[in-house]
């Protein structure tokens, strides 16, 4: 995604009235096009719509007192949940401080690639920047977890009912499952065991009272 003030033509430091000024402008231009027939239409209508996301994030941006664009970690998360981590990952190294956060939602996009080791490494900073979050601490416990069981696929990991994770706490379903059905199966096989005792038994009881009739 282009720079929103990039998209306006505009800076950083242009007057809040003059870039309102020059949304207003455009926005009556490109809603004009969208109308026109063929391939300018279409550019109308995809130039629209890219004008509308970068103005809300500069009005954003505005109120914040310009420190929201390059910081902007819910739109990490939406280009995360929608998997592109190249835009991701774009995002994320524009935000200037490099804190405890920004190493956690390092370790994520590396997570999403499968990069264990890498997004382990980035868990471990972000711990040690912020000893007290407890949502750290989970997520590298879990993490651990995952690496050392060769069984559960690192795509499988981390997802919850609400989308590929739930505010950085990992969950692991596909190793409870496995363990489920490992119970399963010892419970499944001890019953089997413990009726081939029971019918041996009972044959040797009948073959016993057969040879007392004699």
């Amino acid at each position: 995604m282009r720079d929103p003030y990039e998209v306006l033509g505009m800076s950083r430091n242009s007057d809040p009235d003059a870039l309102k000024a020059r949304y207003e402008e455009l926005k009556a231009k490109y809603g004009e096009q969208r109308f026109e027939d063929g391939e300018r239409g279409n550019e109308g209508a995809r130039l629209l719509s890219e004008l509308e996301s970068s103005w809300a994030i500069i009005q954003q941006d505005l109120k914040s007192g310009g420190n929201n664009v390059t910081g902007d970690y819910a739109k990490i998360e939406n280009y995360i949940r929608s998997g592109d981590y190249d835009a991701a990952q774009r995002e994320l190294d524009a935000v200037p401080s490099r804190d405890g956060k920004w190493h956690y939602y390092q370790s994520i996009i590396f997570y999403k690639r499968d990069w264990l080791s890498e997004s382990r490494s980035q868990l471990v900073i972000a711990v040690q920047m912020e000893p007290n979050n407890s949502k750290y601490r989970e997520s590298l416990r879990k993490l651990d977890m995952v690496m050392g069981n060769a069984g559960v696929n690192p795509n499988d990991m981390g997802r919850t009912q609400q989308g590929p994770y739930d505010n950085g706490q990992y969950y692991n379903q596909t190793y409870q499952q496995q363990q489920q059905q490992q119970d399963q199966q010892i419970n499944s096989a001890g019953n089997f065991c413990a009726n081939c005792i029971c019918a041996y038994c009972m044959t040797e009881l009948c073959c016993a009272m057969m040879r007392g009739c004699h």
